[in-house]
């Protein structure tokens, strides 16, 4: 009869006993799925800053290829300028007020957006009667080309290097007249003098065409000094 109490006594502990193992153990298997989630997601995070990491190479290798593009693009473009006067020399009179009438045709290749505009600058080296150099210099952005061919006429006075040269058929809207040159000696360190001008007997005169993308053409007129 004892015995039977004392079992019916310890029956409801000994289920409490195995419940609380089952639940230790259900907590137990719960803390190694969260344990393994936690690994999967540690490993798709690292595989996200890896793709991310790829598409900023990507991003980066696409701009360089943008680049280089580009500059093949310049690189293909060309500039031929020839003048349309033909002649390789022309004689100036002694006036100081002459002027020589020189006109270029200019084509510069496609495509337009890279290639143009074209600038067109001016050359002058001026040489005694043994062909010794007195003085040199250059007109910048003379004139424009905005499209793939055109006709540029110039002005150009030999003796007067205060109004040099003019782009004569410039368009009315800009209309920047006439542009000094700083002819420089043939050492480079000052302005030519007026009694070293005075030697001049002759001056070679060099237009040149400037595209945008790179192609450069240059022909070269000679204007014989009378004096």
């Amino acid at each position: 009869m004892m015995i039977q109490l004392l079992f019916l006594l310890l029956a409801p502990q000994q289920q409490t006993v195995q419940n609380f193992e089952r639940q230790q153990r259900q907590i137990e298997q719960i803390q190694q799925q969260l344990q393994q989630q936690q690994l999967q997601l540690g490993h798709l995070l690292l595989q996200v800053d890896t793709l991310g990491g790829t598409v900023a190479v990507l991003q980066q290798q696409q701009l360089q290829l943008g680049r280089l593009l580009q500059m093949l693009e310049r690189s293909a473009c060309s500039a031929e300028i020839l003048w349309v006067n033909g002649a390789e020399q022309k004689i100036v009179p002694s006036d100081s007020a002459a002027v020589v009438r020189l006109s270029l045709f200019s084509t510069i290749s496609k495509p337009p957006d890279v290639c143009l505009p074209a600038e067109i600058r001016v050359t002058a080296s001026y040489l005694d009667a043994s062909s010794n150099l007195i003085c040199s210099g250059t007109v910048e952005n003379l004139a424009i080309q905005n499209t793939l061919t055109g006709t540029i006429n110039l002005d150009i006075r030999p003796w007067d290097l205060r109004e040099f040269s003019r782009w004569r058929n410039e368009p009315p809207q800009t209309n920047s007249g006439a542009k000094r040159l700083v002819c420089m000696n043939a050492e480079g360190l000052a302005e030519v003098t007026s009694e070293e001008m005075a030697r001049a007997t002759s001056v070679r005169v060099r237009a040149t065409a400037l595209s945008a993308g790179g192609g450069v053409s240059t022909p070269e007129i000679e204007l014989r000094l009378q004096r």
